[in-house]
C-alpha cells in the first residue's frame, strides 16, 4: 500500500479534509468550468471520476451539473470514502488504490485534483487511465500544487512526512504526451505573491 494512504486517512480523522476541500476550492473551479464548458458545447451528456475524491465534494459538484449522467469518487484512504458516503449517501465511492484498481467500466471525464505525484511514477497511472478508464475522445484534467517551478511546495514531503514525485510543468506536460492524449493544454491558476499557482493540465483521448 502506498503509504501516503494512511497519512490521508488520519488526515480524514483528525478533520483536515474540510481544510483541503476549502483551500482547493478556487482552483477546482477552475477545473470544473473546462469540462463544463467542453460539453456545454454540443449539450453532450458525460460521465465522470474523481480520482482522490477524499470526502466527495467534488463528486457532488459534478452531480448537480445538468449534463453529468453519474459521477463517481476513488480514494484509497477508507476514511476519507466513509465521509464521502455520510455526506452522499446514494452516491458511489470506490476504496481503491489507483494502481490496482481494475475497473468495471470507462468514463468520459477523468478528474483529479492533488492526487498524481503522491505516487512514484505518475506516468504510469496516466498511461493506464488512456487505455483502461477513459472513453475514446474523453477528457483527463488534472490540478497538482506541487511542481518544480513552485517551490513555496517543494517542501511538503519532509514538512508532512510524504512519499512526493516532483515533476516541471514540462513533465507532467510530457507524461500526457507519452500516453496518447492529444489537444494537450496547461496553465497556472489562482498565483499569488510567491505562490505560483495551481498547474493544471488537460487532454483528449
Amino acid at each position: 500500500m502506498n503509504k501516503n494512504i494512511l497519512t490521508f486517512d488520519e488526515w480524514a480523522i483528525l478533520g483536515k479534509d474540510k481544510g483541503m476541500e476549502k483551500g482547493h476550492n478556487a482552483s477546482v473551479s477552475h477545473m470544473l468550468k473546462e469540462v463544463f464548458e467542453y460539453y456545454q458545447k454540443n449539450g453532450q451528456k458525460y460521465s465522470v471520476i474523481d480520482f482522490g475524491c477524499g470526502n466527495g465534494w467534488v463528486v457532488k459538484k459534478f452531480k448537480e451539473h445538468s449534463l453529468c449522467e453519474y459521477a463517481h469518487g476513488l480514494d484509497g484512504a477508507t476514511n476519507m470514502i466513509k465521509k464521502a458516503y455520510k455526506s452522499d449517501p446514494d452516491g458511489t465511492y470506490f476504496n481503491e488504490d489507483i494502481e490496482t484498481w481494475s475497473p468495471l467500466q470507462k468514463y468520459d471525464v477523468v478528474f483529479s485534483m492533488e492526487t498524481l505525484y503522491y505516487f512514484e511514477k505518475p506516468e504510469i497511472i496516466i498511461k493506464k487511465i488512456y487505455k483502461n478508464i477513459l472513453h475514446k475522445n474523453g477528457m483527463m484534467i488534472i490540478g497538482v500544487d506541487h511542481y518544480l517551478e513552485n517551490p513555496d511546495s517543494l517542501n511538503w514531503g519532509k514538512e508532512f512526512n510524504l512519499d512526493i514525485t516532483t515533476l516541471s510543468i514540462n513533465d507532467w506536460k510530457s507524461t500526457f504526451e507519452n500516453a496518447g492524449f492529444k489537444n494537450i493544454e496547461y496553465k497556472q491558476v489562482e498565483a499569488k505573491n510567491s505562490w505560483n499557482g495551481t498547474l493544471i493540465v488537460k487532454g483528449n483521448k
